[in-house]
């Protein structure tokens, strides 16, 4: 694939790690994106998309019928996917952190007609839908185009044909089930991730959490994973990995200086859990960025 359209699906963004155009993958692109608050307009889309929503909850404004709008929360983990064609205004009032990804409606269409879905020729528009097959196989190719396609083309190009066949499997179907909603109400989710988001460095626990949400610790590990899809302790790492990615990429501060400024018990701690992440130690991630 030459070019894609991810500037235009997610106006203002700037990409985070690199892009999979310089592979040269056949009928996908696919790049990291981090966008502030902001306000799309109705925008054409000439390509298939597809986003999978990461880092914190994410809501926004979405234009439907009538341009009357509608709040959405997307969960980390979750998908929207789209096909070609007018892109709704949507007004984000809340940072994006997405991997996006665009396919080439060509491409689509041979593979809808050697797969299965030949005689399915719609394709439907699915918000925040989950689907661990296909944010798995997204989470690889974003790992590759990390790695500058350090496992060769025919490995990226069959994540890639993978991708594009979920896609088409998945957006050719109608009613799609999206996931149970916020079972923590938004407010309370918003305070607990707020002191996660300026607190991420301590020694956090599970008791100063429940706290501020007003539940008991087993009730607010059960509402917390409902609203994020994941346990307290999985999203504070999280959160903490992705700081830690961050300064690899962007300051000098030694392995265990990063390790101590994150949260993490030890480099060897920090080491550990960055090669469970992101399939590379944090040395290899910074040598090969």
């Amino acid at each position: 694939m030459q070019d894609s359209n991810i500037d235009v699906l997610i106006r203002g963004s700037s990409m985070s790690g690199k892009s999979s155009l310089e592979l040269g993958w056949e009928g996908l692109a696919l790049e990291r994106r981090i966008a502030g608050p902001h306000f799309r307009v109705e925008e054409t889309l000439d390509q298939h998309y597809g986003l999978l929503w990461c880092g914190q909850p994410t809501v926004a404004d979405r234009a439907y019928r009538n341009n009357r709008f509608s709040r959405v929360i997307k969960q980390p983990g979750t998908l929207s996917l789209g096909a070609a064609g007018i892109l709704p205004a949507v007004h984000a009032r809340s940072a994006y952190d997405v991997i996006a990804f665009v396919i080439d409606p060509q491409v689509a269409e041979q593979v809808m007609q050697e797969s299965e879905c030949a005689n399915r020729v719609s394709l439907h528009e699915h918000l925040g839908i989950a689907d661990k097959s296909l944010a798995y196989l997204v989470q690889l190719a974003a790992q590759e185009a990390l790695e500058s396609g350090a496992s060769g083309r025919l490995y990226g190009e069959s994540i890639a044909l993978a991708i594009i066949t979920r896609f088409v499997l998945l957006a050719s179907q109608k009613g799609i089930p999206a996931p149970k909603q916020t079972a923590l109400p938004s407010h309370l989710l918003h305070r607990v991730l707020d002191k996660i988001a300026s607190e991420y460095s301590e020694d956090l626990s599970l008791a100063e959490m429940a706290i501020e949400s007003g539940y008991s610790r087993a009730h607010f590990i059960r509402m917390f994973r409902a609203a994020t899809g994941r346990t307290p302790h999985a999203y504070l790492l999280e959160v903490r990995l992705d700081r830690a990615r961050h300064e690899l990429l962007h300051c000098r501060s030694t392995l265990a200086e990063i390790a101590n400024a994150n949260g993490f018990s030890s480099h060897s701690h920090l080491t550990r859990a960055f090669q469970a992440r992101f399939g590379v130690s944090p040395s290899e991630f910074r040598r090969i960025k």
